[in-house]
């Protein structure tokens, strides 16, 4: 069954700007809410850039607003179909039905193990990671990182290719042979 707002007759930036005292976002956030679902709806593609250059705001500007936005819950970042995704659902949602979501994507995992909204250049290299490497492996190079407290792509960067040398695979890892 599909979410309200996400049916035909559902005029998502109307509902946006009508209830947007109840939402806790600032001018700038909201426009970046509003543009996104602008772009989404027309199947433009999102980035920090396109943000950056409509919004006339540096990156860095930027990627704070998406990382406010995200620490608020309205925005999540996903991967799906070798693209990155950017949804706005969590602006719909009623935050006292918010559960946790077991089947996590790969982006939210690393974004709570870090601590903190993934830049434009980390969403990117997992990106890649994504099209060299099984998800798990992905995962498993993360736990390993985090056992040495090592919170640095370089550095499950480096497991990863290190494996890939080796030919070691996920399911190596799970019978645990490291």
């Amino acid at each position: 069954m599909g979410q309200w707002w996400n049916e035909y007759f559902v005029n998502r930036r109307d509902y946006i700007l009508d209830h947007f005292e109840d939402l806790t976002l600032t001018c700038e956030e909201c426009m970046a809410i509003l543009l996104i679902d602008f772009m989404n709806q027309h199947n433009i593609p999102v980035s920090h850039g396109i943000l950056a250059a409509k919004m006339k705001m540096e990156a860095t500007q930027i990627d704070n607003l998406l990382a406010n936005l995200s620490a608020k819950g309205y925005l999540s970042i996903t991967y799906r179909d070798k693209k990155v995704v950017f949804m706005i659902d969590g602006i719909f949602e009623n935050p006292q039905n918010k559960t946790m979501d077991f089947d996590q994507s790969l982006f939210d995992v690393f974004e709570r193990e870090f601590a903190r909204p993934l830049s434009q250049l980390e969403l990117q290299r997992m990106s890649e990671w994504m099209g060299k490497y099984d998800q798990r492996l992905i995962l498993y190079a993360l736990r390993e990182a985090l056992l040495y407290d090592k919170r640095s792509f370089d550095y499950i960067e480096r497991i990863l290719a290190e494996w890939k040398k080796r030919n070691f695979t996920v399911r190596e890892y799970e019978e645990g042979k490291r």
